[in-house]
Formats: C-alpha cells, sequence, structure tokens
C-alpha cells in the first residue's frame, strides 16, 4: 500500500529562488494557472502560497524538453529577414 503524500505550501519567494526564476515569472504562472495557489489568511493578511505535489515538484525548467531543430529554424528565419532589413537599408544610404 503506497502512501500518498500530502501538498506542500510554499511560499511564492521561495518557490522563485529554489527554481532561480523570477518573483514576476512566479506570479505570472500562477495567474496563468500554470501553478496551483492556496490563499491563506495570516495576521489579518491574505497570503499566496504554491501547492506542490510530487509532480509539482519534479517538474523544474530543467525537464523541459526543446526542440532545438524547431528553435534553430525560427531563429535563422528571423536572422534572414533582419538581414535582408539591412541590406534594404544600405542600398537606399547608398
Amino acid at each position: 500500500m503506497t502512501k500518498m503524500q500530502s501538498p506542500e505550501l510554499i511560499s511564492i519567494q521561495k518557490y522563485a529562488s529554489k527554481h532561480h526564476i523570477s518573483i514576476f515569472n512566479v506570479i505570472k504562472k500562477t495567474m496563468n494557472g500554470e501553478l496551483p495557489t492556496v490563499v491563506k489568511e495570516e495576521n489579518g493578511k491574505e497570503v499566496t502560497y504554491i501547492v506542490l505535489t510530487p509532480s509539482t515538484q519534479t517538474t523544474s525548467e530543467e525537464s523541459i524538453e526543446i526542440d532545438y531543430k524547431k528553435e534553430y529554424e525560427a531563429l535563422h528565419k528571423e536572422y534572414l529577414i533582419l538581414k535582408t532589413k539591412y541590406e534594404k537599408l544600405l542600398e537606399r544610404q547608398s
């Protein structure tokens, strides 16, 4: 019989520090629904906590799959667009 782990609560600041991202990005993730949150009242103030479940704890930026070929193609396309614009500017100045 496996014992279910109870969810752990962590503050936004601690989550940001633990995952090496800005507090702003953590807030954006909570507002987009990417991170589950719980609001508790402490000392008359509402404090937002991020709910860490075993699946949330293992998710980190290191586990995100990156399609390098797709990213390279997107950057190369952007480069070609900028190169064309630059060449047109040079032609106008001549």
